[in-house]
Formats: C-alpha cells, structure tokens, sequence
C-alpha cells in the first residue's frame, strides 16, 4: 500500500511539476521500470505454474488425445449393416 502511494505521488509529479528538459529523461526510465517490473511478474508466474499439482500438467495431454481420439471418431465411414447369420424366423399362419 506504502508503495502505491509513492507510485501516485511520483505520478503527479511526472505530470504537474516535472521540466519538459527531463520528460524524455524519466520516459526512459519509466520505460525500463515497466519492463523490469513485467520480466519479475513473469518469473514469478512461471514459479506459480510449477506450484501446480501433478495432476494438472497430466490432464491437459489427456484432453488433448481425447479431443484428438473424438475426432478420429467421428471421421470413420459409415458401415452398413451386416446380414444377421441366422434367416429371420418367419411367422407361422394358423
């Protein structure tokens, strides 16, 4: 919270009270602090990711094969219909 408020502060700054002679100077700066600050967010997602349980990384190869295995269903051909060994026992007339 402490640094938000720092942040806002050196916000207002930037906007109200800074020299256009070093706009370009914390344009710079402000450019790399992001950057900087993106680069740590990503590393540290990456550390949350392999935080996961195990059954996580495994489901998403099952998902896949099964997506794939569904697919490969519903292109088979069509089979026709196979005659029944046994003729049809015909209905006896009294």
């Amino acid at each position: 919270m402490v640094y938000l408020i720092i942040g806002i502060l050196i916000l207002l700054f930037y906007l109200f009270a800074t020299p256009k002679s070093i706009k370009g100077t914390l344009n710079v700066v402000s450019a790399v602090v992001l950057l900087v600050s993106l680069m740590i967010l990503l590393v540290l997602a990456i550390f949350q990711i392999f935080l996961l349980p195990a059954e996580f990384f495994i489901s998403i190869p099952m998902g896949a094969l099964a997506y794939y295995a569904m697919r490969d269903l519903a292109r088979l051909p069509q089979k026709e219909k196979k005659q029944a060994f046994f003729p049809k026992i015909r209905k006896r007339r009294p």
